[in-house]
């Protein structure tokens, strides 16, 4: 007889209940929370680090292209435009005068404005940018400006800029020689080796003068005592020697004659740079700050842009203000001291009757800038309203980082006395 089997014990099967599953879901929900959470932190953070990084180059490059330029105004030889000023009764050379007495008689021709050696610096203030205006920059496209927009009244040149300079920003004018200069190896008046004026330059030093702008034709030929600013009609470079021949024709209205005289060994050929500094829209219709740079083909007998448009620099500046340092001296029959004791607009310079006077004397110049991240960084819309140099702003809410940066530039040219 065989022995019953015995039944195998059952092992007993448990599962979660709905409570125990809704518990789980819970803190797992909670966890995923907290991690989204610290996710979201970190990424403000970063794209917050990334602006305020992104707003200090971009202020740092601003700045540095405007003083290198800045101080540079007022070069004009071996002394600055005032010690030639002065030293000439109140006059320098310019070959683009029809009379060389009147600096009005510029050319009746397109940008002719950028011409205007005898103001080395010249700015045009924004209406409504006053020290305790603000400025509403809350639009989705900033309005370029008409000529009115600015006191005194924007150039109809400098309105054509592509871009076109933004209400509300100041626009600045600088000219000088550059920094950089070539030896002279003969200088002939018209009559002596032809009917024109040539300027015989080293060849080896002829490429500084081409540095950035290959095919410039503004020039000044300069010594300690006396300057005249010109137009090349021909360059013709060549191995023992770079001719330059300047005729009365095209941009010059007049040539070289018998009383342009220059010290032998002393005088340096130079290059005439005319710049502005303004803010404009970018191809994505963000401000950014410009650079326009005229120039005078040799030959063309045509003022253009260099490129053909207006240098953008760098983008994110918003707005550009200016305050100018004029001398204490500001009677029109007295010589500049170097003393800076008054910072004043573009429509404050004096004398007021004598602007050209008024822009000899500054000596020195304050710059704010408001600058944005490119990118939108987290940043919540301001409380209060950042200021520069006085002014305020109405700030769009789209979350991009802003802030604005101040600096003091001396026109070292400029320094008259010192």
């Amino acid at each position: 007889m065989k022995p019953h089997a015995r039944p195998q014990p059952r092992l007993s099967q448990a599962g979660l209940s709905l409570i125990e599953l809704m518990v789980a879901l819970l803190l797992s929900g909670l966890l995923l929370v907290g991690l989204v959470q610290i996710f979201s932190a970190s990424r403000a953070s970063y794209q917050m680090a990334q602006g305020l990084a992104r707003v200090q180059e971009t202020s740092r490059f601003a700045i540095d292209y405007l003083q290198r330029d800045a101080r540079m105004a007022g070069q004009f030889g071996c002394v600055n435009d005032q010690v030639h000023i002065y030293a000439g009764h109140g006059m320098f050379g310019e070959l683009f005068l029809s009379d060389r007495t009147n600096y009005t008689t510029l050319p009746n021709i397109a940008n002719k404005e950028a011409l205007n050696f005898d103001f080395s610096i010249q700015g045009f203030e924004a209406k409504g940018s006053s020290s305790g205006d603000t400025v509403d920059l809350s639009a989705a496209t900033l309005p370029n400006g008409t000529g009115s927009d600015w006191t005194p009244a924007l150039p109809a040149s400098m309105l054509a800029l592509t871009p076109a300079p933004i209400k509300g920003s100041d626009v600045l004018a600088l000219r000088f020689l550059s920094a950089e200069s070539a030896d002279i190896l003969s200088f002939n008046l018209p009559g002596e080796t032809g009917p024109n004026a040539t300027i015989n330059v080293n060849p080896t030093q002829w490429p500084v003068l081409k540095k950035d702008l290959d095919k410039g034709g503004l020039f000044g030929l300069a010594d300690c005592r006396q300057v005249v600013v010109f137009a090349a009609n021909q360059v013709s470079e060549g191995a023992t020697a770079t001719t330059l021949t300047i005729a009365a024709s095209g941009v010059n209205q007049s040539t070289f004659d018998g009383s342009d005289t220059f010290a032998p060994g002393q005088a340096r050929v130079y290059r005439a740079d005319s710049f502005v500094y303004y803010v404009g829209l970018n191809d994505q219709k963000l401000p950014s700050l410009y650079r326009a740079r005229y120039n005078v083909e040799p030959g063309s007998g045509a003022i253009t842009l260099a490129g053909g448009a207006s240098e953008q620099l760098v983008d994110g500046v918003e707005n550009l203000q200016l305050l100018y340092g004029q001398d204490s001296v500001t009677d029109a029959g007295k010589a500049p001291i170097g003393l800076i004791e008054s910072t004043r607009r573009a429509d404050q310079l004096l004398p007021a009757a004598d602007q050209r006077t008024a822009w000899q004397r500054v000596g020195a110049m304050q710059v704010g800038l408001l600058v944005s991240s490119s990118d939108p960084a987290a940043s919540g819309q301001r409380a209060t309203s950042p200021q520069s140099l006085g002014v305020s702003f109405k700030l769009p809410n789209d979350g991009r980082f802003r802030t604005t940066y101040e600096t003091s530039i001396a026109l070292r040219n400029r320094l008259y006395g010192n």
